[in-house]
C-alpha cells in the first residue's frame, strides 16, 4: 500500500510527534508499504507564525528508504487580520487558522492536485492543519484516515485546550475517521465522551523508544561537551522549558532544597521559552553558584549522553500526551519523576517504578527529589523496573507493530 503520513516537521528534527511519524513510516516499509511523509521547511515553531525562523530546505529527501516531501511555510503580511477572516469565511473550521498552525499553500495545492489518486491511506498527526488536509484528502479520494491529533489535554483537574483543537471541524473529523489514535487512556476518553467518537474506534498506543540507539551513550562524554562536574549528582529536565511543562514548578523545588543545604545540580536541557526565561531571570539571584546548567537545543547525540550521566530524570509536565522522556529517562538507568497529567498515569506506577506528583505540587516534587537524592538503591530499583517495562511493551518495534497489526485486523492495510 501507498501510505501518506503527514506531520507539521519530521527528520532531522527530533521531537516526540516528529519520530513518532518517522517510526510509523519506517514500520510501513519493513512491512512492504511505500511511506511518504509530508512535511513543513520548519525547523524552529516560530517559523509558522512570523518571519525569519530557522528553516530546512524545501524539497523531496529520502532517509531511511523514507521519502520526506518539504513543503514551505508562507508568512504573510497582516497575519493576524486574514486569519480572522479565513477563521469565519474559509471551510474547514475555524481551528486551521488559530496559532499556530501555519499557511502551507504548496501542500495545499499537493493534497488537492499531485497527490491524488496515488495514496491508499493516510495518517494525519498533531496539528489541526495537518488533520485538515488528511481529512480532505480522504474523503475526496475516498480512502481511509487515520487521525492521530497527539491532543495535549493536561489532567481531569488541569485541563487544557491546545491549538483549539475542537473549535472547528475536528469533533467531525474523528467521528469519521476510521480509526483514532490516542496516546493516554485520558485523551481516549475525552474523544469518545466529549467529541462522540465510537469508542471501538480508539486505539490507545502511545511512544516508544528504539534501545540498539542507547547502547555506547556515554556519561562522561556528555560532561566534557557540557562542561559539568562529575559531582554533585545530576537531576535533569528534558523538555522545552515553560510553565505547562512543569519548569517553574521544579526550579522553586530545587531552590527549597538548596536552601535545605542539599547538594545536586539541576540540568535543564531544551530551548527556554520566554514565559519561563522571565522567571528564570528574577529568580537568578538565589540560585547557588555551580549548580544550574541551562544548555538549550542538543543534538541527538549530546542528548542521549546527557541522560546517561543523570542520576535522577524529572518531568513535572501537564502537557506530555505520553511521555516519552519517561522511557528515555528508564531505558538510560534513571529513575523518574512523572506528573498526575496526560500519559504519564498510564506509564508510571507511582512509589513502585517511579514517582508521580500533581501539577505545581512544589512540596511533593521536592520530597520526591529529596528521597531518591538520599536514596540511591531506591533509585536504581525502580529504574531497572522502568527498563524491563520498556523493553517489554514500548520499543518502537512493539508500539509500531501493535499498529499496523491493528490496521491489518480491520482490514484498513493490506501488503
Amino acid at each position: 500500500m501507498r501510505i501518506l503520513f503527514l506531520a507539521h516537521r519530521s527528520w532531522p528534527y527530533h521531537g516526540g510527534s516528529e519520530r513518532y511519524v518517522l517510526e510509523h513510516a519506517l514500520e510501513a516499509l519493513r512491512r512492504g508499504h511505500e511511506p511518504v511523509i509530508a512535511t513543513t521547511d520548519a525547523w524552529d515553531m516560530d517559523t509558522f507564525v512570523k518571519p525569519g525562523g530557522r528553516r530546512l530546505p524545501p524539497g523531496e529527501i529520502t532517509h531511511e528508504g523514507v521519502r520526506i516531501i518539504r513543503f514551505p511555510v508562507v508568512n504573510p503580511p497582516f497575519q493576524h487580520p486574514l486569519r480572522a477572516v479565513m477563521r469565519r469565511l474559509a471551510p474547514g473550521g475555524p481551528d486551521r487558522f488559530f496559532f499556530p498552525n501555519p499557511f502551507v499553500p504548496s501542500l495545499d495545492r499537493w493534497l488537492a492536485k499531485d497527490a491524488e489518486g496515488k495514496f491508499d491511506l493516510i495518517h494525519a498527526n498533531a496539528m489541526p492543519f495537518m488533520i485538515h488536509g488528511g481529512w480532505r484528502y480522504s474523503r475526496k479520494n475516498g480512502v481511509p484516515l487515520i487521525a492521530v491529533p497527539h491532543a495535549n489535554l493536561g489532567s481531569p483537574g488541569h485541563r487544557i485546550e491546545p491549538l483549539l483543537y475542537f473549535a472547528g471541524d475536528q469533533k467531525e473529523i474523528l467521528r469519521t475517521s476510521s480509526l483514532v489514535v490516542a496516546q493516554n487512556s485520558f485523551e481516549k476518553g475525552v474523544y469518545t465522551e466529549e467529541c462522540g467518537v465510537d469508542p471501538g474506534r480508539v486505539m490507545v498506543l502511545g511512544s516508544g523508544v528504539d534501545p540498539e540507539v542507547w547502547v555506547g551513550a556515554s556519561r562522561e562524554r556528555a560532561l566534557s561537551a557540557l562542561s559539568l562536574p562529575p559531582e554533585p549528582p545530576l537531576v535533569l529536565s528534558m523538555t522545552a522549558h515553560c510553565r505547562d511543562k512543569g519548569s517553574f514548578t521544579l526550579l522553586d523545588s530545587a531552590l527549597s532544597l538548596w536552601g535545605e543545604g542539599i547538594d545536586f545540580m539541576l540540568v535543564l536541557a531544551g530551548p527556554v521559552l520566554p514565559d519561563f526565561r522571565e522567571y528564570l531571570d528574577a529568580r537568578s539571584p538565589g540560585i547557588p553558584g555551580g549548580k544550574l546548567a541551562v544548555t538549550g537545543y542538543l543534538p541527538e547525540t549530546v542528548r542521549k549522553d546527557l541522560f546517561a550521566a543523570a542520576n535522577i530524570v524529572a518531568a513535572p509536565s501537564r502537557l506530555d500526551a505520553f511521555g516519552i522522556v519517561v522511557l528515555d529517562g528508564w531505558i538510560s538507568g534513571c529513575p523518574v519523576i512523572g506528573c498526575n497529567a496526560g500519559g504519564m498515569p498510564d506509564l508510571i506506577q507511582d512509589g513502585t517504578d517511579g514517582f508521580l506528583v500533581d501539577f505545581g505540587d512544589v512540596k511533593t516534587l521536592s520530597e520526591r527529589l529529596k528521597e531518591l537524592l538520599s536514596d540511591e538503591d531506591l533509585g536504581a530499583k525502580m529504574a531497572s523496573m522502568g527498563s524491563s517495562k520498556v523493553l517489554e511493551r514500548y520499543t518502537w518495534r512493539k508500539v509500531t507493530g501493535r499498529f499496523f497489526d491493528e490496521l491489518e485486523r480491520r482490514d484498513l492495510c493490506t501488503g
